[in-house]
């Protein structure tokens, strides 16, 4: 395939062949450590010693975690005005997008660019690193409007902000967003903390093993092959450092131990064992709609905690539940729905805007855990306006003179 061709969505990827052949992609593929993206140091070709995020002096490091700003090219003025009181609120270090950056309906490639450009700005012009992980909508526009911004390009194009820190699209390994992103500590070319971000995909294929899937959740779920990627290159690091480097981890679509921990029970979704599991786990904040996760369990809950460099996982996608709770030993949790040009809180009423927010997670290396905890901040609590009716931009926001629209 050309440099110049859009490689297909994840799910044509699979759709697009057959079972088996997709099968035979992942099993002729190197090992992880062979095809493991490149770190952001490497990106940047720096030694493994430097880091492009590092502790403060102080020893503190602040994540802010927005989720599914899903919008277009004249995205809800809202959103915008919301991160950006957020981030000169908490003035992190790093934010992230964990998925669905946007939403389907950009009509051409400018105007995904657009979609993008306007909310990535809030960190890109306050110096502020980020990234992004795709969820199930970024690619939407390819199959409603025909635009060729396939994650690739997507990628490709959010490289060019001078602030970014997603690495290459690495077609070896599935996905687009996968990246371990290493804290240097304050002192020292060691790091501290890492942030791992991997890219759960969009849909699952509508016949797997030529069956429907009626009943069951239609979403894709983190490979093998990632889980490889990440077991790989979490070792290789312990080696290096001659330590475990403990860890967040970041993706859009939740576990189904998301769905676990807040029923107390693995195969039923009532209330019946809730209170148990909030006691057991210490659970807190809101659940408002069903844990839409993959189809089938991906493992990666259950390769994290063999590893045992992770302390939390968080996700987005169901936009108004909210809870996180510690599941055995590593934290689950969702990042609420940021973005005011989606659905939210009963729409259409004065309830749709109420969870609209964003997760801030604290870091202090001077502690044994590092990672000291997470907290939400939604709109509603900064002043932002919670009519229901949509705010559109006049118009998108002007790219950065570096950054070809």
């Amino acid at each position: 395939m050309s440099e110049n061709t859009p490689r297909p969505s994840r799910r044509n990827l699979i759709t697009g062949g057959s079972a088996l052949a997709a099968a035979g992609v992942l099993s002729a593929a190197p090992t992880a450590a062979q095809a493991a993206p490149a770190t952001v140091a490497q990106r940047h070709g720096q030694g493994h010693g430097q880091m492009p995020l590092s502790f403060g002096k102080n020893g503190t490091f602040k994540i802010v975690q927005f989720n599914d700003t899903q919008d277009g090219p004249l995205t809800d003025r809202r959103t915008v005005e919301f991160m950006s009181q957020v981030l000169d609120r908490e003035k992190p270090q790093f934010a992230l997008i964990n998925g669905d950056v946007i939403n389907g309906s950009p009509r051409t490639d400018r105007e995904v660019k657009q979609a993008i450009n306007n909310v990535v700005l809030p960190m890109e012009s306050r110096g502020i690193k980020w990234a992004v992980t795709f969820g199930n909508h970024d690619e939407d526009s390819t199959e409603d409007n025909g635009t060729s911004m396939y994650e690739p390009q997507l990628v490709e194009f959010v490289r060019q902000y001078k602030h970014n820190l997603n690495p290459g699209d690495d077609q070896k390994v599935f996905g687009s967003s996968n990246a371990q992103l290493l804290i240097r500590a304050s002192r020292g070319n060691a790091p501290a903390f890492a942030v791992w971000l991997l890219d759960s995909g969009r849909y699952a294929e509508d016949k797997p093993g030529g069956q429907d899937r009626e009943g069951l959740m239609g979403y894709d779920w983190i490979r093998p092959q990632q889980i490889r990627w990440y077991n790989d290159l979490s070792a290789e690091t312990e080696r290096r450092y001659g330590k475990k480097i403990p860890g967040l981890m970041y993706f859009h679509i939740p576990t189904w131990e998301h769905h676990h921990m807040w029923y107390g029970q693995q195969f039923t979704s009532d209330d019946q064992g809730h209170a148990a599991a909030v006691k057991r786990h210490g659970i807190v904040g809101e659940k408002h709609e069903n844990v839409y996760t993959a189809m089938i369990n991906s493992g990666i809950y259950a390769a994290a905690k063999e590893r045992g460099d992770i302390l939390g996982m968080y996700c987005g996608h169901d936009h108004i539940n909210t809870y996180m709770g510690n599941y055995f030993g590593i934290e689950l949790g969702y990042g609420p729905g940021t973005g005011f040009g989606t659905y939210g809180l009963n729409d259409g009423t004065r309830d749709q805007h109420t969870l609209r927010g964003a997760r801030v997670f604290e870091l202090d290396e001077r502690t044994d855990r590092i990672y000291t905890g997470t907290r939400l901040i939604f709109a509603k609590d900064l002043g932002i306006d919670m009519a229901p009716e949509t705010q559109p931009i006049e118009r998108p926001e002007r790219f950065p003179r570096y950054v070809r629209g």
